[in-house]
């Protein structure tokens, strides 16, 4: 094999061209520091911790978390109480379970993968009808007539231009994850997808949420990108549907505490919320 000691040369110009030095102290670990606890956004729960209870948080400021189901397992709906939990209002009446820690006015971007623009507002308004009334700061973006590299690449836009929206980005929403790459069984494309959000959420200090679709014979996410999900995710969520239709939430993967399961089912006005005897 010839080398091609053009493309050598290019290749070590373009690494000469990085600052190390600037790279070593933002991943440096002062030991001696007293290092605050992420920002949490939602909580389910408590725990206790040293003789002090605490909330159990599910969704923390610099960290994303998954939500994983076999489909029709009603993923989006828990989804749209997340982020109605999140904004607050009445939400809190249908998953009183579920704790919003937003103290002041932030923006929260959805991307839906996989609806056209009618059935993804239906979904959009869910939210806003959980909460009770409109809540300016929550934006909704259908994606499915974009590549995976477009869909990739608008919320990468999004998120480095946050001067278009009135308050600052927190919480975001993708709903699925396995649209932002051809094919979720490309180790190459299902690490570029994960080293994104990873990037996203230390760089703006946020959290995102996603969906991703799980295989009811290995029980696991699907492919490569499964793989990263499960391993970089500070929060798994598991939905399973049970023999009366409701769908039982677990956590099988957290990397603090976990929180308590629970059940929900859909109700007359088409909206989840929480069985609370379960």
């Amino acid at each position: 094999m010839n080398l091609d000691f053009n493309e050598l040369e290019k290749n070590l110009e373009s690494v000469l061209e990085i600052d190390f030095e600037k790279i070593e102290q933002s991943c440096f670990v002062d030991l001696s520091e007293e290092m605050q606890h992420p920002e949490t956004l939602l909580s389910i729960g408590q725990h206790e911790y040293k003789g002090n209870y605490y909330p159990t948080p599910i969704m923390t400021a610099g960290e994303f978390s998954a939500i994983i189901a076999t489909s029709k397992s009603k993923k989006t709906f828990l989804k749209s109480a997340f982020l109605a939990s999140y904004i607050g209002g009445k939400s809190s009446v249908l998953f009183p379970n579920i704790q919003s820690h937003r103290d002041k006015e932030y923006t929260i971007l959805d991307f839906d993968t996989e609806q056209g623009k009618y059935y993804t507002q239906r979904t959009f308004r869910r939210v806003i009808e959980m909460v009770g009334g409109n809540y300016d700061s929550y934006k909704g973006y259908a994606t499915r007539h974009l590549s995976s590299n477009e869909r990739l690449l608008l919320i990468d836009y999004c998120l480095k231009n946050q001067h278009k929206y009135k308050h600052p980005v927190k919480l975001v929403s993708i709903d699925g994850i396995a649209d932002l790459v051809e094919n979720t069984n490309d180790i190459v494309m299902s690490k570029e997808a994960s080293d994104y959000i990873m990037k996203w959420t230390y760089e703006y200090n946020i959290h995102i949420t996603t969906i991703i679709h799980k295989s009811a014979m290995t029980n696991k996410p699907l492919g490569h990108l499964g793989t990263y999900v499960l391993k970089k995710a500070e929060t798994v969520i598991d939905l399973e549907i049970q023999d009366d239709k409701s769908i039982k939430v677990s956590n099988p993967y957290s990397r603090g505490y976990r929180f308590d399961e629970f059940t929900f089912d859909i109700n007359k006005d088409a909206l989840p919320y929480l069985i609370e005897n379960f």
